[in-house]
């Protein structure tokens, strides 16, 4: 699979599952909305002085927690659908998947914790975290893509085996599939912060709707990044006896 042909997938993959499963589709959304009304509630869009002096907000914090919940969930979900379309199976809360990707989710709220309460605010720092955070994901997405199908045999270490020799390509893959709806994202909080107040929640609305199909953009790249990697190594990352014998095991 090639860079641009992932991308496409990615994007493709990501639209798909969202006609498909809107219900499922819409809890980062709500959850993302539910920030942004703390983000109100606490003075957050009164003007970017403000902004600035309640980024920390112990509210905003924990709200925030729940939101990176509300945006890893649905890995489990995206990574289930992209194989065949198939979305009953996607929603499935099949129970030694759900197991094996709770370790998962856990490892990502640690991660997030560490990012927001312990390390240094700097530029630097924050910036340094970034990459970090952005390595860690990119090593670990073949144990989160494993996960989600029930494969016991793919876990921490095994991934790193797998993503390791392809760190280079998965991160820019993962930096090029942000880009097009972070950049809209980001205009947008600029837009509330500076634009006409009657804005702010029509504004707000259309950011909650893009976290949404960023969520499963994310999703869908961590998919075809590791089935790419997986598939290089000659590894299915799908456990037979999660998906049934009548699936195929190579990734869409």
């Amino acid at each position: 699979m090639t860079f641009w042909t992932a991308l496409k997938a990615t994007y493709g993959g990501s639209i798909a599952f969202l006609i498909a499963c809107p219900l499922l589709a819409v809890i980062p959304v709500a959850f993302e909305l539910l920030q942004h009304a703390v983000e109100v509630h606490i003075g957050m869009y009164d003007s970017i002085a403000a902004a600035k002096a309640v980024e920390h907000h112990p509210l905003r914090m924990a709200f925030g927690m729940l939101k990176v919940a509300a945006l890893t969930v649905p890995i489990y979900w995206v990574t289930r659908f992209l194989p065949h379309r198939d979305a009953r199976f996607a929603a499935t809360l099949e129970p030694r998947a759900v197991r094996l990707f709770a370790g998962v989710l856990a490892f990502d709220l640690a991660m997030t914790a560490l990012q927001l309460f312990l390390a240094p605010r700097t530029g630097g720092a924050i910036l340094a975290m970034f990459v970090v955070g952005q390595i860690v994901g990119c090593m670990i997405m073949a144990w989160g893509v494993a996960a989600a199908f029930g494969n016991r045999a793919i876990g921490p270490r095994a991934s790193i085996t797998i993503m390791a020799r392809h760190l280079p390509w998965t991160f820019a893959f993962s930096l090029v599939v942000l880009l097009p709806l972070m950049i809209p994202h980001y205009a947008l909080t600029a837009v509330v912060l500076a634009g006409p107040k009657p804005l702010l929640w029509p504004v707000l609305i259309v950011d909650s709707l893009l976290v949404g199909w960023l969520t499963a953009v994310m999703a869908a790249g961590s998919y075809y990044a590791a089935t790419r990697a997986a598939g290089m190594a000659g590894i299915d990352l799908m456990a037979d006896d999660a998906v049934g014998s009548e699936h195929v095991t190579q990734p869409a």
